[in-house]
């Protein structure tokens, strides 16, 4: 079985009709139905049913359908892959992550490798989701991600670079904002700003599982994603949110962030990249990304 039958029968199977399916690979249609038939004869089984005016497929052929399109696809990701990895002049770090490390770290882990290779372009993708950058890394479609916890897959690893602490967002003239500290039952009685599950699980389940612990559901008014959209809904007074500790070096006047004690209170980011096939560059720049995280920790602690 060659990947060219696969090809011609995807096509096949995906316009129902010989004749575009010839236009769309370039082949004429004798010679389409000629690999078609050659690969049922190797197969054994018919994958389509032709009559003068229609064509659908068998069972079989819905089977192979599904199983085409998914080796089609993974061959795809492994030549793209090869190709990125061969074309050293061009020395392009694809690099993914949450939005912290991508606002906050990664301009300072760039300047500073970017300092000994001038030549090195970055391609940013920012998108929030730490399931979906160890996805991308996994399939080749990024060479670094910042993830919230350790990788499951088995061709990546990750590092852990810091602990970051959560901390209440209130407004400056809201009678919580004087508080040293706040914990979960302090917050029963107030409207909050959430996060929706699927785009920041850990903070979201931070909040819900200490109001389970109380009895009580949180009083969610509203949620978003963004983290400047966040500080904004609590600044004009929609309520108060749970936020990482980093958000105060973005925030607008007129916010207090008082620390929130709870027993899992700590959002970790890990740098991830495939444990082989990666190239130099890529471990110096790991190795970047490591000092200036390891930096930034000793300039925190000694300004605390």
């Amino acid at each position: 079985m060659e990947l060219r039958q696969l090809e011609c029968f995807v096509a096949v199977a995906e316009e129902l009709h010989f004749r575009k399916a010839s236009e769309r690979l370039g082949l004429s249609s004798s010679a389409l139905s000629d690999r078609i038939t050659a690969l049922e004869t190797e197969l054994g089984a018919p994958l389509l049913f032709r009559t003068t005016r229609q064509v659908s497929l068998t069972q079989a052929g819905a089977e192979l359908l599904r199983d085409a399109k998914k080796i089609l696809s993974d061959v795809e990701t492994s030549v793209a892959s090869v190709r990125h990895m061969s074309a050293t002049d061009l020395r392009t770090l694809r690099i993914s992550g949450v939005d912290e490390a991508i606002s906050m770290l990664l301009p300072q882990a760039l300047a500073r490798f970017r300092a000994r290779h001038l030549n090195v372009h970055a391609q940013i993708l920012e998108i929030s989701g730490s399931d979906f950058h160890a996805q991308q890394l996994a399939s080749y479609h990024t060479d670094i991600a910042f993830i919230r916890t350790p990788s499951q897959e088995d061709f990546v690893t990750s590092r852990l670079l810091y602990s970051q602490s959560v901390v209440v967002v209130t407004s400056e003239n809201h009678p919580l904002a004087t508080r040293h500290h706040l914990g979960p039952a302090d917050l029963l009685d107030e409207p909050i700003v959430g996060y929706p599950k699927h785009a920041r699980p850990i903070l979201h389940e931070m909040l819900w599982q200490g109001f389970r612990a109380l009895g009580r559901q949180p009083n969610i008014v509203c949620e978003v994603i963004d983290k400047s959209t966040l500080l904004q809904f609590v600044l004009h007074g929609l309520g108060i949110a749970l936020a990482p500790a980093w958000v105060q070096t973005i925030a607008p006047r007129g916010l207090s962030f008082v620390p929130f004690d709870h027993s899992q209170n700590g959002i970790d980011l890990y740098v991830a990249y495939r444990k082989t096939g990666n190239s130099a560059l890529i471990a110096e720049f790991v190795d970047a990304v490591t000092a200036v995280a390891s930096q930034n920790a000793r300039e925190n602690e000694n300004s605390g």
